[in-house]
Order: C-alpha cells, then sequence, then structure tokens
C-alpha cells in the first residue's frame, strides 16, 4: 500500500509555491522543505529531482559589471573561490558577507547543501532522535514514533525479508496477459492500494470555496520530475534519468530480471511516460500566473468519469472510495483524455514496464542494507553528494516522513515555549503594522485596490510556533508489523483519514497540516490568508532573545515574517482575496501596472546568467523575489524608526542568513525547478532595490551592485 494521498501537482503548486514554504531553497515540489535535508525520508522522484551531477565540476564566474550578464559569482559553488579571493562589498555584497563561512565550512555527508537552515533544522533533529530513545515518554504517538523508528533501524530484520513482503505486487504485473488483467489489478479492492494508477487522488479544499474539501483528481508524478524533460532532457534531466535507471536496474536483478531486461523495462517506462507527460503541466507552466485559473475545474462524478471510456477512472474512483455527491477539481482534463487514448493493448508493455518500475523504486528506502547502501552510492554518483547521513538520522527522516502529526506532537510536549510563541506573535503583528504603512502611502494604485489591500493585511490570521490540535493518528496500529508492513498501515489510514475529508469543512485548529513544524521554515497559505512562523526556525541563528534590533529585523522582519505577508500580495497571493478565495479584487488599471511591475522584474532577472551558460527564469521565481524584496523594504521602514540604527550590520545580517554552500548538481537542479532565486540573488537583487544600502557601503555607478534608479524593481 503506497499510494499517495496528496496530489501531486496542484498541491505541489499550493503547498510550494502559494503556501510558500521559505526558509530554504531547494523545496522539491511540495510541504516537504528542503531536498537535501529530507532526501531519504522522500519517495524515490521526489529525492531523485533533488540534484544532478557534480563531475561537471568548477563554474567559473564571469567577468562582468552592472545590470544583465554575470555581474556575480554563484558563491553557493565553492570551486569558484579560495580563501585569498578578495571581497568588496560593492562588488559582491553576497560574497563579501558570508565569505568566512564559506571558507570554513563544508557540505556534511548525505547533504547537497548545507546553510544556516541545517544547523537550525539539524539542532531540532537531534533534539527529536533523543526523544525516540526516551522510554518514559508515554502516550499513542510517543509509541508509535519509538516503535516506527525501531523497524526501521532493524537491519537485521530488514535484511532477513529483503522483498519477500512485496515481490506479490510485481509478479502480478509481470504475468498480466492484457489491458483486462491491469484494470483488474487498478481496480480490484485487494490491490487497489497497491499500484501506480496513473492518476493522483486527494482531498483538497477548493479553490472557490476554501472551507470545504473536495475530491482532487490529478496527474501523475513523473520518473524525471518536470514533464518537460522528456520532450527536451537537460543536463539536470540526463543525471536524474541515469540516477533512477542505475537504482532500478539494481533493484529488479533482486526480482530476478537481467540487468539488459531491467534495463529495457525502464526505457520501455520512460517511453510510456513520454507519451503521459506531453499532457502534463511542466514546471515553468506550474509557476506561470495563470495555472490557478487554467486548473480550476470544478465538475461532478459522472463529469469526471465521463472523460475516460477504456481507463478504468470510475471504478478506481469506487474502490478507492473517492466517490461521493460532492465537487471534484479535475486538474488536467485533457490528461484524461489523453490517458484513455493510450490506455490500450497496444501499449500493454509501455503500461506493465512504467508499473514495474514505479513500484520497484517505491520500496528503495524500505529494503535491505545492501539496497540502501547501493541507493547512497549511486546518489554519490549523480548528484555530487558524499557518503550518507547516520543511521539515526536516516530513522528520523523517515519518521517524520511518515508520521509527522506523531512526531510533533511529542516534540512539542517536549519544547513547545508559550512565552516564544507569544513574542513570535507580537513580532508578526509589528511587521504587519508596518506593513500597512506601506500599502497606505503606496502611490501606484488606486484608492479602491489600496483599501482592499489593506483590509487583506489586516485579516492575516498570525499562526506561531506549533498548532493545539493535528491529525488523529489512533487507527494506526504496529502489531506484528515489519517496516514495509508500517508503511502499509500508515498510508491506509491516510486515505481512510482523507476520504473522511471530503465535503467537510476545513478545522482552522489544524493549520499546520501537511508541513512539518519541526522543520526550519515558515509559509504563507493563500486559501485561509495566514502566515505561519513555526518552531523549527525560532532559534539561533533567526531568533532569540539576546538578538539586537539590527539582526531581529533583517532576520525576523526581513527574511522571515516581512517575506510570509509579502505573499499575500505576490503574482500569485493577490490572485486570491482576504478570505482565501480565489478572486479578482483589483481594479482593471491597477492589475496591469502591477503586472507591469511583475514583467519589468522578470526582464530584469532573465538578464542574469547565474553560472556557466545557465540563465535565471524569471517567471520561475519572481513570487518569491517579490517577496524577499517587499520583506527587506518593510524592515527598512521598522529600522528607520530606531535611532541610531546600524545599517551595515543589518545588511550584513541579512545576507547571512541566506548562506548557503551547495553541490553543483544541487545548485543546478534549483536553477531549473526551484521557485526560491539562487542565495546570492536573494541577497544582491534585493539589496540593491534601496538606497539605505548604497549609503551604508558608498556603492556607487560602475559597482557590480549599482542599478540605476530608473531600473530598481519596487513592486510595492
Amino acid at each position: 500500500m503506497k499510494k499517495q494521498v496528496v496530489s501531486m501537482l496542484l498541491a505541489t503548486c499550493m503547498l510550494a509555491v502559494a503556501v510558500a514554504g521559505c526558509g530554504a531553497i531547494g523545496a522539491p515540489q511540495g510541504a516537504t522543505t528542503e531536498a537535501s535535508v529530507q532526501a531519504d525520508a522522500q519517495n524515490e522522484s521526489s529525492a531523485a529531482s533533488e540534484a544532478t551531477s557534480a563531475e561537471e565540476g568548477t563554474v567559473e564566474a564571469e567577468a562582468g559589471k552592472g545590470a544583465g550578464g554575470t555581474p556575480w559569482m554563484d558563491s553557493s559553488i565553492k570551486d569558484n573561490y579560495t580563501a585569498d579571493t578578495p571581497t568588496d562589498p560593492a562588488d559582491d555584497f553576497h560574497f563579501y558577507a558570508n565569505k568566512d563561512w564559506f571558507v570554513e565550512t563544508d557540505i556534511p555527508d548525505g547533504y547537497g547543501s548545507w546553510a544556516h537552515y541545517h544547523e537550525r533544522g539539524l539542532e531540532v533533529k537531534k533534539q527529536c532522535i533523543e526523544l525516540l530513545k526516551d522510554t518514559s515518554i508515554k502516550g499513542h504517538d510517543a509509541e508509535l514514533v519509538r516503535n516506527l523508528n525501531s523497524l526501521i533501524l532493524d537491519w537485521d530484520s530488514r535484511n532477513k525479508l529483503g522483498i519477500s513482503e512485496i515481490k506479490g505486487e510485481y509478479d502480478k504485473i509481470a504475468e498480466a496477459e492484457s489491458i483486462d488483467d491491469i484494470t483488474k489489478l487498478l481496480t480490484d479492492k485487494e490491490t487497489v492500494y497497491d499500484y501506480f494508477e496513473f492518476i493522483n487522488f486527494g482531498a483538497m479544499l477548493g479553490l472557490n470555496d476554501p472551507e470545504t474539501y473536495l475530491a482532487l483528481v490529478d496527474t501523475p508524478a513523473l520518473t524525471l520530475g518536470d514533464s518537460a524533460e522528456y520532450s527536451q532532457r537537460t543536463e539536470n534531466g540526463e543525471n536524474v534519468y541515469g540516477y533512477n535507471k542505475d537504482l532500478f536496474a539494481y533493484m529488479a536483478q533482486k526480482y530476478g530480471m537481467s540487468e539488459d531486461e531491467a534495463n529495457k523495462c525502464f526505457e520501455n517506462a520512460i517511453d510510456f511516460e513520454t507519451k503521459l507527460a506531453s499532457k502534463i503541466y511542466t514546471t515553468n507552466e506550474q509557476y506561470a500566473e495563470d495555472f490557478y485559473e487554467k486548473v480550476n475545474n470544478e465538475m461532478t462524478f459522472d463529469e469526471v468519469t465521463s472523460y475516460c471510456k477504456n481507463f478504468p477512472l470510475k471504478d478506481i474512483l469506487t474502490a478507492l472510495g473517492y466517490k461521493y455527491d460532492g465537487k471534484y477539481l479535475v486538474t488536467t482534463p485533457d490528461y484524461l483524455t489523453h490517458l484513455d487514448e493510450l490506455y490500450t493493448d497496444e501499449n500493454l508493455e509501455g503500461i506493465k514496464s512504467l508499473l514495474i518500475v514505479d513500484d520497484i523504486l517505491s520500496y528503495a528506502m524500505a529494503l535491505d542494507k545492501d539496497t540502501y547502501d547501493k541507493r547512497n552510492e549511486i546518489r554519490s554518483k549523480y548528484f555530487g553528494t558524499s557518503g550518507a547521513v547516520s543511521d539515526e538520522e536516516m530513522a528520523y527522516n523517515n519518521v517524520l516522513s511518515l508520521l509527522p502529526d506523531s512526531m510533533q506532537i511529542v516534540y512539542i510536549e517536549k519544547y513547545g515555549s508559550e512565552e516564544d510563541k507569544k513574542k513570535m506573535t507580537e513580532l508578526c503583528q509589528e511587521v504587519i503594522d508596518t506593513y500597512r504603512e506601506l500599502l497606505s502611502e503606496n502611490d501606484w494604485v488606486s484608492e479602491e485596490t489600496k483599501n482592499y489591500a489593506i483590509e487583506k493585511l489586516d485579516n492575516i490570521t498570525i499562526h506561531s510556533a506549533y498548532p493545539d490540535k493535528f491529525n488523529d493518528t489512533s487507527g494506526i496500529n504496529f502489531d506484528g508489523c515489519s517496516f514495509i508492513g508500517a508503511i502499509k498501515e500508515i498510508n491506509l489510514n491516510k486515505v481512510k483519514e482523507n476520504i473522511k475529508l471530503l465535503g467537510t469543512k476545513v478545522d482552522k485548529e489544524k493549520w499546520a497540516d501537511g508541513f512539518a513544524v519541526t522543520q526550519c521554515n515558515a509559509f504563507y497559505n493563500p486559501q485561509d490568508n495566514s502566515i505561519n512562523m513555526i518552531i523549527g526556525m525560532m532559534g539561533e541563528p533567526f531568533f532569540s532573545s539576546d538578538m539586537s534590533k539590527e539582526e531581529l529585523y533583517a532576520s525576523i522582519a526581513g527574511c522571515w515574517v516581512g517575506h510570509e505577508v509579502s505573499h499575500a500580495f505576490d503574482s500569485n497571493g493577490a490572485q486570491f482575496d482576504k478570505d482565501g478565495q480565489l478572486r479578482d479584487w483589483w481594479n482593471k488599471d491597477d492589475k496591469v501596472e502591477f503586472q507591469s511591475r511583475i514583467e519589468k522584474m522578470d526582464n530584469y532577472l532573465n538578464s542574469l546568467v547565474a553560472f556557466g551558460d545557465n540563465h535565471v527564469v524569471g517567471g520561475n521565481i519572481d513570487t518569491e523575489m517579490v517577496a524577499d524584496m517587499t520583506g527587506l523594504q518593510c524592515a527598512l521602514r521598522m529600522a528607520s524608526k530606531v535611532d541610531n540604527f546600524d545599517y551595515k550590520k543589518f545588511f550584513i545580517t541579512f545576507a547571512q542568513v541566506r548562506a548557503e554552500i551547495s553541490t553543483y548538481s544541487t545548485e543546478l537542479n534549483r536553477l531549473l525547478q526551484d521557485p526560491h532565486p539562487l542565495n546570492y540573488l536573494r541577497t544582491n537583487v534585493s539589496v540593491q532595490q534601496f538606497d539605505e544600502f548604497y549609503e551604508a557601503f558608498d556603492v556607487k555607478e560602475g559597482d557590480n551592485m549599482y542599478l540605476a534608479p530608473e531600473d530598481r524593481l519596487i513592486v510595492w
């Protein structure tokens, strides 16, 4: 039982873009924030999108001045500099502020990158790992996480079982002789949860009614991640492909396939996915402003199932329990028609191959030690990582991924602080009050739009540290379970709980649902118009009781709270009203001006060469860039009210929050797939918009950090 409950495409966009988890870049599709930290707890497709090969090696910075081209080197890639490389705040401010940390820091084993986010995240991880050993903590959730942790670490049992528990799933696919045999596997109540079903299903809040859960019918996750990789393979795609192919070839031989047979099976699967991918939105399309409009297709059960005559959509929905009398949100109707046309005996070999590849790869983290070690070896080959995290950390990553609610409950009982919760709430309110000043003084929107924007701002809900309510885990029982058995038990419970949501109203007390508060991150949720500052980021170096005003404003006001508030008014968040409904509340002329400002930003970002021959894609990152710059704008407004404010210290802290080193492969993947700008751009592009920066560091025309006033990119 390994079906993913939450649909991939729209949930991805809502959680990774609109719900904008923003602590660390690299969030690969979904509310999991930072692939290099959590890859061991992700399924293979998500983990594979973490990075590509570092063997391409050094990326030399090109010389350049002013706007466009390559004014700065990507200092996340350590091969670009040495301890002797000179620094100048007017030349490359991000490198100037972080050089010592860059030179002295190395990426730990098992990671594709390392940042202050990871440092804080690791602190929380260590606390959680100790909690997993503490038998004095009582309660159902504590028992669940301890038992699961023990099952994961029991290599003797996992080695002994091998593939014995799951071999039957493969055999049933291999024995299928017709499309009717495949249909039986996909629709029989005994096997309906076991296989890739070519469509993802889930319960999700509607875009038209953010108070009520409806059924989501969505496109599937793809082996190569981005559907664009199937028509024009990038360097990143080649390495994701190589990783999956090598891992599958190794695992398939445990099932009795030869290496040649495994390679042929994988190629057949990719060939069939190529056909499917032609009707699945690309990453660029998912980040486009009109994406929500495209996917907002509400239908009845009969209307949804009418798209499929060959593919057994009606029977699958019924067998899964997703048949009900309410609305269905169908993200890609054309995909359903296309899938139906492909679901024939003529494509039987490709369909079987894709089912086999998905089935085998989905268990890569759940099998024996040899498979785990081989997986890490292949990751190192293609992703540029070295070694692996400790078994304890690997186990915790899996526990958090599989039992997020239980792990959070245990952590909060031990480390939750009402005092810190109150202080964060007060800081959030201070930022919102300052943001109101910025909106009130805005000189390019009409009073109509300005007043509604302020009304939306005043309607933002502040969620601090952790919620008081989590999902019910009482239906989960691990008695007699192996690790794989526990995974199936957890997923079956998730399906049952997910189905219960259909047609019901949202429980707003569970505000962090789908986003673990033990992660070092924060997010804005457009569907309830809330900012969510979670306990995972509430520690050094981002938040402490003895921080100076300069440090507090740069970190919390600029990079965290101000950033998240700004998502309510970026090109995605601005499509939702104060109550979280997808609705156009803009004056027509104001909307044209807003879009022209976004276009100006995109054009500037498009002119920048990130590294090598790789250009920045402005349309992919403009929402996060708006949030970065407007958060900084808000923090500077707060700073202007403080006597003798040290702007140099403030800007240096702002840059240091974004310090990160990465493998070449991780950096390339982020450039192509992540909605966040690369870290050096988050610093340099943001600060060069404000006079206070130029004055603090004596930046003048002709300097790399200089941007002429008429070219600056202030949106709000």
